[in-house]
């Protein structure tokens, strides 16, 4: 949770501590830690954190962890593929097809979603291997329409799986069919 009065993060190192303790307790020797958020590489300090304190406690229960980054790709910088790189990362992105289907599905300001997406999943692909990046589809009306170019974009991008949801009813989504 951001802050109202500035740009940081309320999440406290103790409550990342717990989440760790109750993931190791699984009796499963492969778990997996996933980063989501608003954000998350907004909290890339809480990312270290959590993974390097994980790596330790893995070793210690002989356990094997699997990370995933949920992000849209916006903060992305080379230090952050450089960690990802050094510890096996995965990053997961939202991809919604074609320009006219991602920016009508997901705006910004400068009407350039489809840019940044593209743009953030070619550089962690050329970093960390096309195999550690992955891409969910928000499925909406107007996708429902385009699914042909939609798969398209993701062969064209080199993305071997298409992850489909539907929308949710809650903000920005709740005006969108």
């Amino acid at each position: 949770r951001v802050s109202e009065d500035k740009n940081t993060f309320d999440m406290k190192r103790t409550d990342i501590d717990k989440g760790i303790e109750m993931m190791m307790k699984s009796p499963n020797p492969n778990v997996t830690m996933e980063f989501q958020g608003g954000e998350a590489l907004l909290a890339f300090d809480n990312i270290v954190y959590a993974v390097e304190k994980t790596k330790i406690e893995a070793e210690r229960r002989q356990k094997k962890v699997n990370y995933v980054i949920c992000t849209n790709l916006t903060p992305l910088n080379d230090d952050i593929l450089a960690y990802c790189k050094e510890n096996s990362i995965l990053i997961s992105t939202s991809l919604d097809g074609p320009d006219f289907i991602h920016n009508q599905n997901r705006p910004r300001p400068g009407k350039n979603s489809y840019e940044l997406a593209v743009s953030g999943i070619k550089r962690c692909a050329e970093v960390l291997g096309y195999d550690r990046v992955s891409a969910l589809l928000t499925t909406t009306t107007l996708s429902l329409e385009y699914p042909e170019e939609i798969v398209e974009e993701y062969y064209f991008l080199n993305l071997k799986n298409i992850f489909l949801r539907p929308i949710s009813p809650y903000g920005f989504a709740s005006k969108n069919e």
